[in-house]
C-alpha cells in the first residue's frame, strides 16, 4: 500500500517531554491542521514526570482544592486537558500517540466512529503483530475513563482513546485529533489507586477496578518498546 502521508524521522521518535509539554504538542498538532499548515500529523510521547490529567470541569467540583492538595502530597499534581472523561494518570509508564488529520465534510471520515477506528484498528493490528492474542476495540466496565473504543487485550483496557474536532479556518473541512494513551509499565493497581484517591478526596463514591486494565509489559514482558513503536506509527500513517 502506498502511504497516504510521509513520516519524517522525528515523527517515528518517542518524545520525552513533561506532561504539560506533551499536552501542548498535541494542541499544536491540531492547530497546524486548523490553520491549513498541514493535512496530517502524528506524535508519540511519554512524559518524564507525572500528573493526574482531567477535564477542566473537575475544577468546579466541591472539594476540588482539597483533592488537589491531597494528590500533590502523593506526588501527583493535577493537570487539565481539553477532552472529556474521567481523570487519567500520565507518567513514564504511559505512552501517548496523537494523530491529527484534515477531514472533508460530507466524506466518510467526518464522524466520531470513523475517527476511533482510524486510530484503534491499526493499533490492534500492531499488537497482533507483536504476538498479542485478542486485541480488540470495546468497553472495559470498571476502567477509569471507559469508552466504546478502548483498545483492549481480551476484555481489559490497554489504551484509552479520545477525540477532538475543530473547523479548519476559512473552509468547511474539519480537523480531527485522535489520541490514545497506552499503559506500558507499572501495574494497573498502581495507576488505578491514583484515580481512586482523587475520587475519595472529592467524595465521589465511584471506584475503578485494576482488573479492568492491563499493561503491555504484562503481556509482552521482553518487548523493546522504542524499537517496536515505529511499527505502530507507520501503520497509523498508512491507514486510510
Amino acid at each position: 500500500m502506498t502511504p497516504a502521508f510521509s513520516l519524517g524521522t522525528d515523527s517515528l521518535t518517542l518524545r520525552r517531554p513533561s506532561v504539560a509539554e506533551g499536552l501542548a504538542l498535541e494542541e499544536a498538532l491540531l492547530e497546524s491542521i486548523c490553520h491549513g499548515e498541514s493535512d496530517f500529523g502524528l506524535v508519540a510521547w511519554s512524559p518524564h514526570d507525572r500528573a493526574l490529567v482531567m477535564p477542566r470541569r473537575h475544577e468546579r467540583l466541591a472539594g476540588f482544592p482539597e483533592a488537589r492538595e491531597a494528590l500533590r502530597e502523593r506526588g501527583w499534581p493535577i493537570a487539565f486537558r481539553s477532552t472529556g472523561g474521567t481523570p487519567v494518570p500520565q507518567c513514564p509508564a504511559v505512552v501517548n500517540v496523537a494523530l491529527a488529520q484534515r477531514c472533508r465534510v460530507g466524506s466518510s471520515a467526518a464522524h466520531l466512529e470513523w475517527g476511533y477506528h482510524r486510530l484503534g484498528d491499526p493499533w490492534c493490528e500492531w499488537l497482533a503483530e507483536l504476538g498479542v492474542a485478542d486485541p480488540n476495540l470495546g468497553e472495559a466496565p470498571g476502567a477509569y475513563c471507559d469508552g466504546r473504543f478502548n483498545v483492549r487485550i481480551g476484555e481489559r483496557k490497554l489504551v484509552g482513546t479520545a477525540q477532538r474536532w475543530r473547523r479548519v479556518r476559512g473552509g468547511k473541512d474539519m480537523a480531527m485529533l485522535a489520541h490514545g494513551a497506552m499503559q506500558v509499565g507499572e501495574t494497573p493497581e498502581a495507576l488505578v489507586a491514583v484515580v481512586n484517591a482523587f475520587q475519595d478526596a472529592i467524595g465521589d463514591p465511584q471506584r475503578f477496578c485494576p482488573e479492568a486494565h492491563i499493561a503491555l509489559e504484562q503481556v509482552v514482558p521482553s518487548l523493546d518498546l522504542e524499537a517496536a513503536l515505529p511499527g505502530l506509527l507507520v501503520r497509523l500513517d498508512e491507514a486510510v
